[in-house]
């Protein structure tokens, strides 16, 4: 038996996809009781799940769970009770062997919020650049609707112009066109006001709204030529065949040439094939090693690209035909799990089209594309 204890610290991983749901995934069984650190009491109904995943249950009366063949897919376990510190637990298939965890949560003080001091006005402009930063702009995002927007609360960041937003509970978001609803355990979100970038992060589970099928038609969309798209993709040796072209931006060199033209940087991307960009060591280690601002095409129009183009006037990366993304690695290599996962999100920027995709468009780690 293995005795867990809170270690607290949030990072989005923004919901890419992995490489196993294109093989057969192993089969996990194993089971669990959560209980109050102090004195311990079993604590009923804490929600046990693993991040970014459809896969979740709850402790019943005695404070117990269960997982029984469920697939393993390399990423959080995560057990959230209200009024108690969240526990996020990475578990290798070794660590699973044990069978049996206890998981010791420790209750949270009161949640030291500022006093907000906005007045309505300014708090609804807060609220709505909250909604499209968390949520985005597309049409995913317009269909989705956060139930309990009350328990979201914000001081100014004068810093820059923006602010922070805090949650101390989940947050209830229903996705009518993808057919989810998420609850999402808000660590961080910022607003910058001078650029009018926000960056958010946290842990979130999906349930299902029904029969899927009836929204298999509007998750294809949103899969396809998104950021998981890619990933998953790359790990899969199958870019060119998906639709995927790659290009490496590498600074410009300076030119003895007083006339040349400064501002021409196209000899500058140069193509690069997915055996360049994917390395894999020999303890199967996955990692982009490239090191500059990879350039991304998609030779296709995402369905959202049509939605964008009516409300935006410049659509950035945009083409005549498909869309342009960048990948900004800020320190290389940037490791990635075998399913296809940054380790450390927070080591990666997108920018251009993929710059669009929130929390609205994202979909499930264990979600199955439709074919083609």
């Amino acid at each position: 038996m293995t005795i867990l204890y809170p270690k607290y610290r949030y990072y989005y991983c923004f919901l890419l996809a992995f490489f196993c749901l294109q093989q057969a995934c192993a089969q996990i069984s194993f089971t669990g009781k959560v209980i109050n650190e102090t004195g311990g009491i079993a604590i009923q109904n804490a929600s046990v799940y693993f991040n970014n995943t459809t896969i979740a249950t709850q402790t019943n009366q005695q404070g117990e769970f269960k997982f029984e063949a469920v697939p393993f897919f390399n990423t959080e376990l995560i057990i959230f009770s209200p009024g108690y510190e969240l526990i996020v637990f990475k578990p290798t298939t070794a660590q699973l062997l044990v069978k049996k965890f206890i998981f010791k949560l420790h209750a949270k003080e009161s949640l030291a919020l500022p006093k907000e001091n906005l007045t309505p006005e300014l708090k609804k402009n807060y609220l709505n650049a909250f909604y499209q930063g968390f949520l985005g702009i597309t049409d995913e995002a317009f269909h989705c609707e956060v139930s309990n927007g009350k328990d979201i609360y914000f001081t100014e960041d004068k810093r820059n112009g923006g602010f922070i937003a805090f949650a101390d509970s989940a947050l209830v978001i229903t996705n009518t066109l993808l057919g989810y609803k998420i609850y999402y355990n808000l660590g961080d979100f910022f607003y910058d006001g001078f650029n009018g970038r926000s960056y958010f992060a946290g842990y979130c589970r999906y349930e299902e709204l029904g029969d899927e099928k009836q929204f298999l038609s509007n998750r294809s969309h949103a899969y396809f030529g998104s950021s998981q798209h890619f990933y998953r993709s790359l790990i899969a040796h199958q870019l060119n065949k998906e639709g995927f072209g790659v290009f490496i931006n590498k600074p410009a060199k300076a030119s003895r040439d007083k006339n040349a033209d400064q501002n021409d940087g196209d000899d500058n991307f140069s193509p690069i094939t997915e055996q360049q960009i994917l390395w894999i060591d020999s303890s199967n280690n996955f990692s982009i090693g490239i090191k500059g601002k990879l350039v991304v095409q998609y030779n296709k129009n995402p369905h959202s690209k049509s939605y964008l183009s009516k409300i935006l006037p410049y659509l950035e990366g945009d083409l005549k035909k498909g869309i342009e993304a960048n990948i900004d690695i800020k320190t290389a290599p940037l490791e990635l799990t075998t399913i296809g996962v940054p380790v450390d999100d927070t080591n990666v920027e997108y920018g251009g089209y993929w710059s669009y995709e929130k929390l609205g468009n994202l979909l499930p780690l264990d979600y199955k594309p439709e074919l083609h």
